[in-house]
């Protein structure tokens, strides 16, 4: 410490990348009206193909991000101590710096930073995810054809992955130690500086001796490019350029001013998170099972409509089944006690046996079966519609929190987006209307074309009945033969 003050001070700092433009706020929005529309116009052929596919692409873009950020993790160095000059509380220097570093002579240097992409891959991955539920059973046209059907359900897959690993990222974004900056006390920071580019020699032997030489010698301090010291712009990231981390001073009144407590919010809003995540996957396989397995259900449609008209059918076959099996075992046990002789007496409980018999807890299975396929429906077309908003808006809450947006909705790399897709459904409309602006010659060699086809589809339709029909016939002409 020289005469008129320390030789250089320490504050907290917070070290990030920016959101990515194609995750902005317009292209976000942009995703989420395409789901909206997707459900809108779910009794649609090309209409919902179109919407569905651009949010599909996108989401799909997010969950491969999401695949990297978790497999490319920063590899944080041991955390390494710097010995500062000591300041302090009742300093004056609060004015400046205001996560100024007072009372101690010593912390620790762990160079890390942000990801912010992982709070927008988040949104848009668990969101494409929920979607999934009332998507497969609102819509008919989705799951009508096999090939539909399993690009359908293989998007899911992929939601699912993705959000998985956006959900373990994000858990493991709260672990980022925290970050300092070294400064001058007579040159403040601004509230936010961009990395140069970091170069080797800065930093010469331990951080330790890297900040005290940086402050003790002009020369080399000039050469950093920035007012302060910033160890966090050593570390790396695989997908972005070390010139677009940023370091961020948080004041007072800012909500991350204070890192741990924002974190604990985070990470609380997160428990609920993996809940809903962890239901709506038990709900699938429910759904799931309902539609593939060969269990003949009492519930007569996925439609709410029909359901709700057929409650009282569904209730009086539940009723009908269980008091079948109740009389079943009611008369088992009337035969059995007929059997013992008049001067053994029959214990009480023996009236209840039939409600323990096998089957009684056969019916009972069954009813508890549809009972949870039922419930799964009803989760799927009506709750969790209302569990998107929730996740939604508690995703762009944190988005919002993490800073403003890298680019305005004026600029080119975010309306662009919206261009696109308004070019992408005119030209599917046109499509559409292909045959109405077809000339007479070209509806001739439309219909040539269609009658080839159909002749294709035709032979392989019978060499697909012969090689079924094939295995059936050969034990007989075997037999025939012996």
């Amino acid at each position: 410490m020289n005469s008129s003050g320390p030789l250089f001070i320490a504050q907290e700092a917070v070290c990030f990348y920016e959101i990515s433009t194609i995750y902005n706020s317009c292209p976000r929005y942009l995703f989420y009206a395409l789901l909206i529309a997707s459900c809108v116009t779910r009794w649609t052929g090309w209409l919902a193909d179109v919407f569905l596919g651009a949010a599909a692409t996108y989401a799909g873009t997010a969950a491969i991000e999401a695949f990297i950020l978790v497999a490319s993790q920063q590899k944080r160095p041991r955390p390494a101590p710097v010995t500062i000059p000591f300041v302090s509380d009742n300093t004056t220097l609060w004015n400046d710096f205001p996560q100024l570093i007072t009372e101690t002579n010593q912390i620790m240097i762990q160079p890390g930073s942000i990801e912010l992409d992982g709070d927008a891959v988040l949104a848009i991955v668990v969101t494409g995810y929920l979607v999934f539920l009332p998507l497969q059973c609102w819509s008919r046209v989705l799951t009508h054809q096999r090939a539909r059907n399993v690009l359908f359900y293989l998007w899911n897959m992929l939601m699912l992955a993705g959000s998985i690993c956006a959900l373990v990222y994000a858990a493991n974004k709260s672990n980022i130690p925290t970050q300092y900056m070294f400064c001058f006390p007579a040159l403040p920071p601004f509230d936010q500086t961009s990395s140069d580019g970091w170069q080797s020699s800065w930093r010469t032997s331990t951080w330790n001796n890297s900040v005290w030489e940086t402050f003790s010698n002009i020369t080399r301090w000039s050469q950093l490019g920035d007012i302060c010291f910033n160890p966090c712009f050593n570390s790396t990231q695989a997908l972005r350029q070390p010139k677009s981390l940023q370091s961020w001073v948080a004041s007072k009144d800012s909500e991350l001013s204070h890192p741990a407590r924002l974190w604990d919010k985070i990470v609380y809003s997160k428990r609920y998170i993996y809940s809903l995540i962890i239901l709506c996957l038990v709900l699938n396989l429910v759904h799931l099972t309902f539609k593939f397995l060969p269990y003949r259900s009492r519930i007569p449609s996925a439609k709410i409509v029909v359901i709700w008209r057929e409650r009282k059918s569904i209730w009086n076959s539940f009723k009908e089944e269980l008091k079948a099996a109740r009389s079943k075992a009611g008369e088992k046990l009337e035969y059995k006690e007929a059997a013992l002789t008049s001067r053994c007496r029959i214990s009480q409980l023996n009236h209840l046996r039939p409600f323990f018999s096998v089957v009684f807890l056969r019916a009972i299975m069954r009813v508890l079966a549809d009972f949870a396929i039922l419930f799964g429906l009803l989760f799927s077309m009506i709750i969790s519609p209302f569990t998107i908003i929730a996740f939604v808006g508690w995703a762009e809450w944190t988005i919002y929190n993490d800073g403003p947006a890298q680019e305005s909705p004026q600029q080119v790399g975010q309306w662009s987006y919206l261009v696109s897709f308004g070019l992408l459904l005119v030209s599917a409309a046109i499509l559409t209307l292909k045959y109405r602006l077809a000339t007479t010659s070209e509806l001739d060699e439309e219909i040539e074309k269609l009658r080839d086809d159909l002749e294709k589809l035709e032979q392989r339709k019978e060499a697909r009945l012969r090689s079924e029909t094939a295995p059936l016939t050969a034990p007989t002409n075997t037999a025939e033969s012996s």
